[in-house]
């Protein structure tokens, strides 16, 4: 067995490359107290936190960056590695590569952490609060799968048997994942173009009624009147007609429709009405302040009907305002001494006809009448 030597050029490069590497931890711990009381010095004074926020996702990555350095710059010092200096070199790249990977991500998490607590507190639109957890998680693994890919080309790994194989099973998981796909999108166009948000009331085409309770990636949440959740997919509410009540404003009108009978006084109807919807709207803190609305609309069968409105607050509160509406027009009106008709019909007969009516109103008189009998005016 050959004896195991050391020169004396190799002892000392192999003290110069224990000097270098020796000096980079020193250099990374002396760059680290500098860093921290400079930046500390100058950011301390700012009205945002994003600055100390971007220097301490810095900090590791370029403390490790001077370390890597170090290490590669003692290594090349050493004569016994030449045989070895193409992987060595091969390796340092692909440690400078991962830790700008790393770096890259910790400032892109810490920008969008920043924008979330920031921007989207006062903007409070549920683009931001929904879609930032996933454009974080998309982007993230877009980030270390790019990374992963350049790292392996400079290793000197091939990576288009990877990439083939990648786009064959990215088509196969995209099939799959079509109806979840499809919902996700969805949502981002629902709550990128604010057409539905929280809490707003929808009435659905061939649907169900109610309030909006949350936008999921894959589907919304609606709370109906009896206070069921009924969860509707992504994809199926935004390919249907969706009336938004809450979308031009939140006051909603509250309407019934009446009708008086054909002798009344229609200017003393509208009168009467109005002045009661107006004692509504000041007395009841669910309507909002305004001129009442009062129309009649055309002729019924038994009564003239008119339509009377009065805004309400939220669509939470049509169902009360149209209840004290309904109560107090039908007070006003009895104590007015106005009619409301039942549905009723006017009968004419032929002459021809008389004799069978008149028995039935003789036999009316005389107490036989049935249930169904009718009297006679």
């Amino acid at each position: 067995m050959d004896d195991f030597t050391i020169s004396d050029d190799q002892a000392i490069e192999a003290l110069i490359a224990a000097g270098i590497f020796v000096g980079s931890i020193v250099l990374a711990r002396l760059a680290a107290a500098v860093l921290r009381r400079v930046v500390h010095h100058y950011t301390h004074a700012t009205e945002t936190d994003l600055d100390d926020d971007v220097v301490g996702a810095l900090r590791f990555p370029l403390l490790a960056l001077i370390f890597v350095e170090g290490a590669f710059l003692a290594l090349r010092t050493l004569s016994v590695l030449d045989d070895h200096r193409t992987t060595i070199e091969r390796a340092w790249v692909a440690l400078t590569m991962v830790l700008a990977i790393i770096t890259a991500q910790r400032l892109l998490s810490v920008l969008l952490t920043w924008y979330g607590a920031s921007i989207a507190q006062r903007t409070a639109t549920d683009w931001d609060q929904k879609s930032l957890p996933m454009i974080r998680r998309v982007l993230n693994v877009a980030l270390f799968a790019i990374g992963a890919m350049v790292i392996l080309d400079q290793l000197g790994i091939s990576i288009s048997p990877l990439l083939a194989g990648l786009g064959i099973g990215g088509i196969a998981v995209a099939l799959a994942l079509q109806p979840l796909l499809s919902n996700v999108f969805a949502s981002s166009y629902m709550l990128s173009d604010g057409s539905i948000r929280v809490d707003d009331f929808l009435e659905i085409e061939g649907g169900p009624t109610g309030w909006v309770e949350d936008i999921g990636f894959r589907a919304t949440r609606i709370r109906t009147f009896d206070n069921n959740i009924i969860i509707i997919p992504n994809s199926t509410l935004a390919e249907s007609t969706v009336t938004n009540f809450d979308a031009a404003g939140a006051p909603v009108d509250a309407a019934i429709t009446c009708g008086v009978a054909y002798e009344e006084d229609l200017e003393r109807v509208e009168e009467v009405c109005l002045e009661e919807l107006r004692s509504i709207v000041n007395e009841l803190d669910e309507a909002v302040g305004g001129e009442p609305i009062f129309r009649f609309q055309r002729f019924g069968d038994s009564n003239i009907d008119f339509l009377m409105k009065i805004r309400a607050v939220t669509r939470r509160q049509v169902g009360l305002v149209t209840h004290v509406m309904v109560k107090r027009i039908h007070a006003r009106l009895n104590a007015e001494g106005i009619t409301i008709n039942y549905p009723a019909r006017r009968l004419f007969l032929a002459t021809e006809d008389t004799d069978g009516f008149e028995r039935f109103s003789e036999r009316s008189s005389e107490g036989g009448g049935g249930p169904g009998s009718l009297p006679l005016a």
